[in-house]
């Protein structure tokens, strides 16, 4: 039998469980952005679409992937990639948001200027992590570039999402 503690966790101390250089980089971006990650929506119009929705929906992904790699573990199944990288792919996944959703006077939500399409988000958020000079390994790139699925990329002939994008998708 196999016992999990099914503990919730706030966002500093999932943190701590991401190695670094990764913890060191999200804890600053964090600390620089709190006020804005604080007050961001976490959609426009569907899930964690209220103020301060953005870091629910990140704390919630981060609590999910560290019970499922603890079960997933605790069962004996093989996983070919860390829990550091999983809630690192978590913490990162929708890190446009805070910039790209915006109120507006009517008080509904929409996306800033600049925020037009998917390979826009992606674009923002290989610049942010050029900014915090964080360099994810391939494996890691694979998983937030796909985290949300295969989209155009799909092939019913050759393996796009690797398993790490898999679990956090």
């Amino acid at each position: 039998s196999v016992h999990l503690s099914l503990d919730y966790l706030p966002l500093e101390p999932m943190l701590e469980l991401v190695d670094d250089p990764a913890k060191t980089a999200c804890k600053q971006l964090l600390n620089e952005n709190r006020a804005l990650f604080e007050a961001a929506p976490g959609s426009r119009h569907n899930h964690q679409a209220w103020v301060g929705g953005y870091l629910d929906h990140v704390v919630d992904g981060m609590n999910y992937a560290r019970h499922l790699y603890a079960l997933d573990t605790a069962i004996g199944r093989p996983m070919p990639f860390s829990l550091s990288d999983a809630l690192l792919i978590f913490f990162l996944h929708d890190l446009e948001k805070p910039w790209r959703i915006l109120a507006r006077a009517d008080g509904t939500l929409g996306n800033a200027s600049g925020f037009e399409n998917k390979a826009a988000f992606k674009a923002f958020r290989e610049r942010k992590l050029a900014d915090m000079g964080l360099v994810l390994t391939p494996a890691q790139h694979n998983a937030l570039t796909y985290v949300e699925g295969e989209g155009d990329a799909y092939s019913s002939s050759a393996r796009v999402m690797n398993e790490l994008a898999a679990f956090c998708h």
